[in-house]
């Protein structure tokens, strides 16, 4: 493997972890939503799908738990695994059976007060990861951000603060390098460390920054995922093509 193709994964996980570090402030709903401002373009139908994502976590992620938020990533690498066409549906029921599992109990906790957040909230996170994949899948051409955008970093700065404008930047990062990995032919071996190393960058970050988030049953949870997605890409890997 070429030093080429970790390089992008790396840069991005460096990105990822400053992102995470600056959620550990108070961010506003703007703070959230901004980002998907630099990547509108209304003849689209990505940039309509990414704007309603972020207007989605705009919603939820200022009334959950930081840690919370960065479980639920994990669903972008599930969604990945469970929409394959080409895989056998006993893996993808086995996958989905966990993270149904594991998100309903999450659910459950929270209704019993027992883990911060509403349910109700959460769901609507969980959607906004769903359109967020199905952006993703739309996304077939590379699209900058706009020049014109950049001038919301000073306001964002002036007026919520410089966390907020650092969090807007690594967001913003994120998503052009990830253009980048997903359109570049020579980079096609490193989308596979790219999808499944950065959702979990967010959730060890905040563990390392506030330990006080974490629970046992929210580890558990976590883990139980991972764990799920590495086996059933592992499952999916060693299948036969007959």
């Amino acid at each position: 493997m070429r030093i080429s193709s970790l390089l992008w994964p790396a840069l991005l996980v460096a990105i990822a972890a400053a992102a995470s570090l600056v959620s550990g402030f108070s961010l506003s709903s703007w703070a959230i939503f901004v980002p998907a401002v630099f990547f509108f373009y209304p003849e689209t139908l990505t940039s309509w799908l990414l704007v309603l994502a972020m207007g989605a976590f705009a919603y939820a992620m200022p009334q959950l738990p930081a840690l919370l938020s960065a479980t639920s990533l994990l669903m972008l690498p599930a969604l990945s695994l469970l929409m394959n066409p080409l895989r056998h549906l006993h893996v993808k029921l086995l996958l989905g059976s966990v993270m149904i599992a594991m998100l309903t109990g999450i659910m459950a906790l929270q209704s019993e007060a027992k883990l911060a957040g509403s349910p109700w909230v959460f769901t609507v996170l969980l959607l906004g990861l769903v359109v967020t994949w199905g952006a993703l899948q739309q996304w077939r051409s590379y699209m900058p951000p706009r020049q014109s955008a950049w001038l919301l970093l000073p306001v964002l700065a002036v007026l919520l603060g410089w966390p907020t404008a650092l969090w807007c930047v690594s967001v913003v990062a994120v998503i052009w390098l990830l253009q980048w990995i997903g359109l570049t032919p020579r980079f096609a071996s490193s989308r596979p460390i790219a999808l499944h190393v950065l959702p979990c960058v967010p959730f060890l970050v905040v563990t390392l920054v506030t330990p006080s988030q974490l629970t046992m049953s929210l580890l558990v949870a976590w883990a139980t995922m991972l764990a799920a997605i590495w086996i059933g890409e592992y499952l999916f890997l060693e299948e036969p093509d007959d």
